[in-house]
């Protein structure tokens, strides 16, 4: 009788660290550092129709490992530019697959500190999850159109600096943004 109970209490351990380790979240997706597209702007024709902006983004860890936070600066011209940091979640989904999802400050009126990042700060835009392929080599992901338009309405005109496909290869980091309501493929490189 005595061993039931012993044995029975194994089982739930066993079961608990399982269920622990299948829900840990995943590190950090995207290698910390400055990735930017000064080749790919630098080819582009001049006329602002066509122009491809320049787009430098900075991925910091954050002391919580699932989140990154990537602050974006776009310029399309000498005199305008734009900046928006995300906090983006490393998230294991249901099915075991891997996504970011972003998070952003409702009012950012300061640049976030990876230091002092605290995400009960941060509302969730899991409708925009990048969702797809999450390799140790290669990332292929995108959000779904549609739920993510709507739910990002409430960001504002900043939601053109929400990335919305993702692709990396190596030090190549590839990052689509709906940019004056067509989606553009910004082609970035590692710089530190």
């Amino acid at each position: 009788m005595s061993r039931v109970p012993s044995i029975l209490i194994f089982a739930v351990g066993t079961a608990t660290m399982v269920c622990a380790q299948a829900t840990a979240a995943p590190p950090v997706l995207i290698a910390p550092g400055r990735y930017d597209n000064r080749a790919q702007a630098a080819k582009t024709p001049g006329d602002v129709e066509h122009a491809i902006p320049q787009v430098e983004v900075t991925i910091q860890a954050t002391p919580q490992k699932d989140f990154a936070l990537w602050h974006v600066h776009l310029q399309t011209d000498a005199e305008s530019t734009y900046e928006q940091t995300w906090a983006m979640q490393s998230h294991t989904e249901h099915d075991g697959s891997t996504s970011l999802i972003p998070y952003f400050q409702f009012k950012q009126t300061s640049t976030p500190t990876a230091a002092s990042f605290d995400a009960q700060g941060w509302l969730s835009l899991e409708a925009c999850a990048l969702r797809g392929e999450f390799g140790k080599t290669r990332i292929r992901a995108m959000s779904e159109g549609e739920p993510c338009v709507a739910a990002s309405m409430n960001v504002g005109a900043r939601r053109a600096l929400l990335p919305v496909g993702i692709e990396r290869e190596g030090s190549r980091l590839q990052l689509d943004f709906n940019l004056g309501g067509h989606r553009t493929r910004i082609d970035m490189n590692r710089r530190d």
